[in-house]
């Protein structure tokens, strides 16, 4: 059992990381105007990945959880 949460830990990191890659750095113009209103909005893909990161996050933080309890 604990071989196999140590095996999707390894999994759910890779993919955490790749997807933390993917993700875009945005316009460099609307970070260096910092009293600009507008706020990024994500939409396509961006938020797909944006979303299907934190479900990543989740599951991973969840098999620590189950890893530290067995």
């Amino acid at each position: 059992m604990k071989t196999a949460l140590v095996i999707i830990q390894i999994i759910l990191s890779i993919t955490l990381a790749a997807l933390i890659f993917l993700q875009s750095n945005g316009d460099s113009e609307s970070r260096t105007n910092l009293m600009s209103n507008s706020v990024p909005e994500k939409r396509g893909w961006e938020k797909v990945i944006f979303n299907f990161t934190i479900f990543i996050i989740i599951l991973f933080l969840i098999s620590s959880i189950i890893q530290t309890l067995i």
